[in-house]
């Protein structure tokens, strides 16, 4: 094992409490899976991210991160989370081991990256999407905030959407952005909208009943749903 790996490796437990530390300060985890539940799978994937890290440096191939990525996606995606969530547990990694001096040689850091990079989809409408994204971003915003929508984060918020809605587009699985759309209906309010925004959440309650898109299948390989 590389010097490198070895540091990464040694520092795994560390480096996974950092990634997920200000996670759960987005109210969507808890809602979404409970608060024991999704503490404890959250630190248990973060550990499961420093682990393919240090094969990836053990190996000095950044494609060990890629895979992984697209293969976590695959996993998590049916679970209810999307690709924007995935990137953002590899970019706590990343501000953890810049935190933790783990920045030289910069493979560490890198290979975290290529990780997120490997969640842009490459083609079909999944990838218009993503390539109209800033133009589509913008111009949702500005007509939500037409419309009377006060919510701080606004614009992160509608990036989130567009991630579900890119991921049940790149899977070519209409039903995942759907059975989102259901859930998050109920959700909605505790973004901190104002009453517009609880008025449309009321309205598309009344219409699809809340459903949570996450339950668990039988003998699945993964903890969360």
């Amino acid at each position: 094992m590389n010097a490198l790996a070895k540091e990464v490796a040694a520092r795994t437990e560390r480096l996974a409490a950092a990634s997920v530390e200000g996670l759960y300060q987005d109210p969507f985890w808890f809602a979404r899976y409970g608060e024991a539940r999704a503490r404890r799978f959250g630190s248990e994937d973060a550990v499961f991210h420093v682990r393919y890290l240090v094969q990836a440096l053990e190996t000095r191939d950044a494609g060990v991160m890629e895979r992984y990525a697209r293969w976590l996606r695959g996993l998590l995606v049916p679970r209810g989370m999307c690709s924007r969530h995935i990137a953002t547990h590899f970019q706590g990694l990343r501000a953890a081991l810049v935190h933790e001096g783990l920045t030289s040689p910069p493979q560490a850091v890198e290979y975290m990256h290529a990780a997120e990079q490997a969640l842009q989809w490459t083609e079909g409408p999944a990838l218009a999407l993503e390539r109209a994204l800033e133009r589509l971003v913008s111009r949702t915003v500005r007509e939500l905030s037409a419309h009377g929508v006060s919510l701080a984060g606004l614009e992160d918020e509608v990036r989130l959407q567009f991630s579900y809605l890119a991921d049940a587009l790149g899977t070519g699985r209409s039903g995942l952005f759907v059975d989102h759309v259901r859930w998050y209906a109920g959700f909605w309010p505790l973004r901190g909208g104002g009453a517009t925004t609880a008025r449309c959440c009321g309205h598309w309650r009344h219409h699809w009943p809340v459903m949570p898109p996450w339950r668990k299948c039988r003998g699945s390989p993964w903890p969360w749903g």
